[in-house]
């Protein structure tokens, strides 16, 4: 039996779905999402509204498509979602380890079956200098996968880069997420120095 939620969390969910309410919402999976939560808040009925809050948070989650929160040159790989050390500059030794935090938002899930979803990306990169032109380009750098039984929502990835040869100069890195599971995509791109 699933407890029930503490007022903090029901007027919450009631503030949320009250504000998404008072805003012109053509019928759509938000909208009846947001009038299930309110509804079963008001009949107090907590399953019912633990259901429709899932599928409240599923609809906003992907309603903005895929893109990133935090973005951070780090002194190595984070540990976990936030746990890491942000890098005081972007200059780099010849050779020296490149680490990036990253946090995917508003990514797809897989249903591989009894009750497992999985996120996963295919990363490419592509090294470019200042001015734009593109110097080097590896599709598949790098692949994540994880598999949950939850629709996680707090997911990092640390991304580990090394230019191996390059001279000293400035450049931009760009890394394209490509989501397995929307068929979205979503780039970013981080610039640095090596000297």
């Amino acid at each position: 039996m699933r407890a029930a939620p503490s007022i903090f969390t029901l007027a919450f969910t009631a503030a949320i779905a009250a504000s998404l309410l008072a805003t012109p919402l053509t019928a759509g999976p938000l909208a009846d999402a947001a009038a299930k939560a309110e509804a079963a808040i008001t009949a107090g009925d907590f399953d019912a509204w633990y259901a429709a809050n899932e599928t409240l948070l599923d609809e906003a989650w992907t309603a903005g498509g895929l893109h990133f929160g935090n973005l951070v040159a780090t002194t190595g790989d984070a540990t976990g979602y936030g746990a890491y050390t942000p890098r005081a500059n972007a200059i780099y030794a010849v050779g020296e380890p490149i680490h990036l935090y990253v946090e995917p938002r508003g990514y797809g899930y897989g249903d591989l079956g009894d009750g497992v979803s999985e996120i996963a990306f295919d990363i490419d990169l592509r090294l470019l200098d200042r001015s734009g032109t593109m110097l080097f380009e590896q599709p598949n750098f790098a692949q994540f996968v994880v598999k949950t039984k939850a629709h996680a929502r707090e997911l990092m990835v640390n991304l580990t880069t090394t230019l191996d040869g390059a001279p000293a100069g400035e450049y931009t890195l760009e890394f394209n997420f490509r989501d397995r599971h929307s068929d979205q995509t979503a780039k970013f791109t981080n610039d640095i120095t090596i000297q």
